[in-house]
């Protein structure tokens, strides 16, 4: 009976332990790229520039199409020249009657048809085809620089979620500890109070701290619990997943300079916004070319008919244009309308670079002020560590309280978050910066550099 229920436990914590899936940080992000639906949908859009811009390369070539007609007329399509001759002698068609001579031609049969084609070839248009290829160019690189905003995006979301996830996993462990700690503490009190070497007031304290505990113990785990559906939600994971990569510090990072010029060469809103002004100016030079006549060579040929009049040409090609003179003004003002959109977004270009530089400034000062925190935010935990120790020491000597403890005892699991919550932080904010510098993917390179320092 003790082996079956050894092996029903066994099964039991196996097939829970199965449902944890352990990811470092690496296979998360690849996860990402790999499920996520932003990243598929910015595929999509890629694919579909990517098809734009060849039907616009498309507009160089000949246009070919068949076409066929059947028609059915009422009566057949004659030249009857009988009335014709009676009316000027009426014994010259008495006598064309009797002879059974019969002076009308039919020229198309009632019922008809016929299969061609026609061919078509651009010579001239003003600039349009060229423009059209030229806009579809861009708009594909438009494209390829919103993808890299989506996938620069997913990264800084991994990051947030995945150490978010560890973040909470460590405020768990944290407050468990800190609880487990308070409980024995409030044991010894009362054990000590039943012998009259500790009053009541002491035991309420600790009872106090301990709900205070308790309730920072259960927010923790909601919290924890949240943040697991966050990153399952990012990877497309449905398996709660273990972070097993641990949170990292650096010494120091490149000076602002450097980000601001890699921001300036590699963001890619400041390369959308690029291309954005050169669509624009694609779409002014369309708006001039609409004042160009347009010259196209063209031919066409019947293939085969039934009962169609030999009179009408079975093959003919030639030159053909199109000029429109006037129109209402139509292309002067929309040639108007196309600069004016120009110079909106070149002031908007202007702003997004000043919003970038501004932008970078802001989290790179982010990053330095958690470095600058890090130092004084160790030694807190090595003084909480030693300061509860003297406390212990002078509490089994009768020369600390029960409250002097147990307060000891939650500074020093302050202690100890406000460092897991420091790397957090620095983390974090440095994804954000790598984003906005035009270099998240270059965060994998710090996570795994020789300076990184690992936070357990």
């Amino acid at each position: 009976m003790r082996q079956i229920l050894t092996l029903f436990f066994a099964s039991v914590v196996l097939g829970a332990s199965a449902q944890t899936e352990y990811l470092t940080f690496d296979d998360a992000l690849t996860l990402a790229f790999e499920q996520n639906p932003a990243i598929k949908a910015s595929e999509y859009a890629e694919q579909a520039a990517h098809r734009e811009r060849q039907a616009a390369i498309g507009l160089f070539m000949p246009q070919v199409s068949i076409k066929g007609a059947y028609t059915h007329l009422n009566k057949d399509v004659k030249l009857d020249f009988n009335p014709l001759l009676s009316s000027f002698s009426p014994l010259l068609g008495d006598g064309l009657a009797a002879l059974g001579l019969d002076l009308s031609y039919t020229l198309q049969r009632r019922n008809t048809a016929f299969l061609g084609g026609d061919v078509v070839l651009p010579l001239f248009a003003g600039g349009k085809i060229w423009t059209a290829n030229k806009a579809a160019k861009i708009g594909e690189e438009r494209a390829r620089m919103q993808s890299r905003q989506v996938r620069s995006a997913l990264m800084v979301e991994v990051v947030e979620r995945y150490f978010g996830v560890e973040l909470a996993r460590r405020g768990v462990a944290i407050c468990e500890e800190a609880v487990a700690a308070v409980k024995q503490h409030l044991y010894d009190v009362t054990m000590l109070e039943k012998e009259g070497m500790a009053v009541a007031s002491e035991r309420l304290y600790v009872e106090y701290r301990l709900a205070e505990a308790e309730r920072d113990l259960q927010r923790t785990r909601l919290q924890f619990e949240t943040a697991q559906r966050a990153l399952q939600t990012s990877l497309g994971e449905d398996e709660d997943i273990e972070p097993s990569t641990p949170m990292f510090l650096l010494p120091s990072i490149e000076p602002l300079e450097y980000f601001r010029s890699m921001a300036a060469l590699h963001n890619p809103q400041l390369g959308e916004v690029e291309r954005m002004r050169e669509l624009a100016r694609m779409n002014m030079r369309l708006q001039r070319s609409n004042l160009f006549p347009e010259i196209v060579a063209m031919g066409g040929m019947i293939f085969c008919d039934h009962q169609l009049t030999p009179l009408v040409p079975r093959m003919a090609v030639g030159v053909g244009l199109n000029f429109k003179i006037f129109d209402g003004l139509n292309k002067e003002y929309k040639s108007a309308a196309a600069r004016m959109e120009l110079r909106r977004v070149e002031a908007l270009e202007r702003k997004a670079e000043e919003d970038i530089s501004l932008l970078v400034e802001n989290l790179y000062n982010r990053v330095q002020s958690v470095l600058a925190t890090l130092s004084s935010v160790q030694r807190s935990e090595q003084f909480a560590e030693e300061f509860l120790r003297v406390k212990h020491k002078a509490f089994r000597e009768g020369m600390a309280t029960a409250t002097e403890i147990v307060d000891a005892t939650l500074n020093l699991s302050r202690a100890k978050f406000e460092k897991v919550q420091s790397a957090y932080d620095f983390d974090l904010a440095l994804a954000r910066l790598l984003e906005a510098s035009g270099m998240g993917s270059q965060f994998v390179h710090y996570l795994h550099s020789r300076l990184a320092q690992s936070v357990f």
